[in-house]
């Protein structure tokens, strides 16, 4: 029940990142900031809450969580970097793109690995870590096909806009 509300709360304050940024903007006169799809950071949070509640994926009995690194890490931070790259106007390259992805979604990913490992030397949780590189894959496969379902919406979202 706890890991849910934590889940919850993060979904929550991801989902009110389009207000929370526009807020710490007028402390920084300098920043730019563009138009961005405020239904992106929504759909992150969402992902994470859904992903909790998949069905178990076995791959060869080596992995528990792959279903929620796939949705919830992959997916989540392919909607929150197509939403960066709208609001702070960033223009880069399609060649570089899907390295840029890759390295924000690789970020993400090793930073839930090192809090998992955090929680679990702290004996807050207990959690099972011999599945991280299958993590580690579903996060960037995640990544990857969410950028792409994501950036036909995104760019007929803007067209329509």
């Amino acid at each position: 029940m706890l890991f849910f509300l934590c889940i919850l709360l993060l979904a929550v304050a991801i989902g009110g990142w389009p207000v929370i940024v526009r807020y710490v903007a007028r402390f920084f006169p300098r920043m730019r900031l563009y138009p961005a799809s405020t239904w992106l950071p929504i759909l992150a949070g969402i992902l994470m809450v859904v992903s909790t509640q998949l069905p178990i994926i076995h791959i060869s009995g080596e992995t528990t969580t792959f279903q929620q690194h796939f949705v919830g890490g992959g997916m989540y931070a392919a909607c929150l970097y197509l939403y960066g790259k709208q609001l702070f106007g960033w223009r880069i390259p399609w060649l570089i793109d899907p390295l840029a992805l890759f390295a924000w979604v690789s970020a993400l990913g090793v930073a839930n690995k090192l809090s998992e490992f955090a929680l679990l030397k702290l004996g807050v949780a207990h959690i099972y870590t011999g599945d991280a590189y299958w993590d580690l894959l579903a996060n960037t496969l995640g990544g990857f096909v969410g950028y792409l379902l994501l950036f036909k919406f995104v760019h007929v979202a803007k067209d329509k806009g």
